[in-house]
């Protein structure tokens, strides 16, 4: 999928949106000076003569090659017109509470759950910004475990739940950066990769005592294991961790599952 730039500021408000994207030729419009800000050139001769066509193609006046404005983006392909894709995105980039594929499909009026559900996978993997910077300073390192209770074991030894690694860079009293990492177990096999791919080396790690840590110093980082059971403040023990893990089970349970 090809990468651009936006050097365009978003509409301040909902209004202007639908004022300023109200026909599918202002998106199509649009989605062109995103594409293309210093103007497009034929990728086959190089020339920068062209014209639009009614399926909103550029076509070379050279060589008459067709080349869609939606190429190599989410749109590829799509049999539906442009505007149908830009309200989802508008609201995906600015809620703050997130949207999921049930409120898309309440809030578009549309029939097919899954065409939604579809869409906002691919808005996602958009989301991820290739080439970012590692975390680094002082960093803490947890797991957390997502899934409906049941009887029977407890800890890291359950085997029904969903494990979740989670970084939360430090910056003075806030947090800052974090990375969330699906993983099959909570054992050196698999944190030990999490943590390699996602820090810089000369990083201060703060863990709690799990033995899966062991070895961290290995890796040109400083570790820091924290026990609960030798301090007396229990919440100064990855505190940054904690709360990132308690954000997403409330979000949770507050029904929205599928923004994760």
């Amino acid at each position: 999928m090809s990468e651009f730039i936006i050097t365009e500021d978003f509409p301040d408000n909902q209004q202007e949106f639908n004022e300023r994207f109200s026909e599918e030729q202002a998106c199509c419009e649009y989605l062109f000076r995103m594409r293309w800000p210093q103007g497009s050139h034929c990728p086959r001769c190089g020339h920068s003569g062209c014209w639009m066509s009614s399926r909103e193609s550029r076509i070379c006046c050279r060589w008459e090659y067709h080349q869609s404005i939606a190429a190599a983006t989410i749109l590829h392909s799509t049999k539906k017109p442009v505007r149908a894709f830009f309200k989802p995105m508008w609201w995906f980039t600015t809620r703050k509470s997130g949207v999921n594929a049930v409120n898309l499909k309440d809030l578009l009026g549309l029939g097919s759950y899954h065409t939604k559900w579809r869409w906002l996978q691919n808005l996602r993997r958009c989301a991820i910004r290739k080439g970012r910077e590692r975390l680094s300073g002082h960093v803490e390192v947890d797991e957390f475990y997502l899934g409906g209770e049941s009887s029977g074991k407890r800890g890291r030894s359950v085997e029904h739940k969903c494990v979740i690694a989670v970084a939360v860079q430090q910056k003075r009293r806030n947090l800052g950066r974090l990375r969330l990492q699906i993983i099959d177990t909570c054992s050196a096999i698999e944190l030990i990769p999490f943590i390699r791919s996602n820090f810089d080396p000369g990083s201060t790690i703060q863990t709690d005592g799990w033995g899966g840590y062991n070895g961290l110093a290995t890796m040109g980082c400083t570790h820091e294991p924290m026990l609960q059971t030798k301090t007396e403040d229990k919440n100064s023990v990855l505190p940054g961790a904690h709360l990132v893990t308690s954000l997403i089970k409330r979000l949770i349970r507050r029904g929205i599952p599928r923004m994760l």
